[in-house]
């Protein structure tokens, strides 16, 4: 689904008829809550920042990052069909650096017959200076592959909020990196945060991280 209005019927039958969506929307309604402000990173069509907006409502905020112009586009006109204007986009992706990085489709890993282009870069940390946020209480992130990069440039600010993340896993991706879940698990865990793996077909959590779909952590 391209264009969407939260919560009508054909949301709600869409919803019905594709698991995983349905578990990303139920489990963002869970946790964010109004006046939160949050950061959506890997948009897409605009499903989860639409979620998070409407919960977190016009006492909070939710900024959204996206790379890809065509991504852009449509998540500003999912916004304004919801009603909604608490959301600030950037188009540029999240790493540990700022700069510029090569990207194929909507990942940093190569692939073949997928074609390069350069994008923007930035980590959180630096952004929360620039643009003078002083507290973040929710994270959620879709990255292809740069779930960690992400999570280490934005050290100071996972040390310093009591923050909800909820991260989709792309294990094949971790892995083209030499990196796996693990090591994001262990990252996180040094910063005092509890991870969990996260069923979505049922919303359960497992302690014992092994290979899942979508981690949970807070602290």
């Amino acid at each position: 689904m391209k264009f969407f209005i939260y919560n009508s019927s054909v949301f709600k039958t869409y919803l019905k008829e594709n698991s995983h969506e349905r578990g990303e929307v139920e489990f963002l309604e869970l946790m964010a809550e109004e006046g939160m402000n949050a950061i959506d990173i890997g948009v897409n069509v605009g499903l989860t920042t639409v979620v998070i907006a409407k919960k977190v409502g016009g006492g909070g905020k939710v900024y959204t990052f996206d790379p890809i112009s065509g991504h852009i586009d449509t998540l500003k006109k999912n916004l304004t069909a919801n009603g909604l204007e608490n959301a600030s986009i950037f188009q540029m992706a999240v790493s540990d650096k700022v700069g510029t990085v090569d990207f194929y489709g909507g990942s940093i890993i190569p692939r073949e017959n997928v074609e390069k282009s350069s994008v923007k870069t930035t980590n959180l940390d630096t952004f929360l200076v620039e643009e003078k946020v002083e507290r973040i209480d929710l994270i959620n992130m879709d990255c292809e592959g740069s779930e960690l990069l992400a999570l280490k440039g934005a050290e100071k600010m996972l040390r310093q909020n009591k923050i909800r993340i909820f991260c989709e896993i792309h294990h094949g991706f971790l892995e083209e990196l030499g990196q796996s879940v693990q090591d994001i698990v262990e990252y996180l865990k040094k910063l005092g945060f509890q991870v969990y793996g996260v069923h979505l077909d049922d919303l359960s959590l497992e302690e014992e991280i092994n290979k899942p779909e979508y981690i949970y952590a807070h602290k």
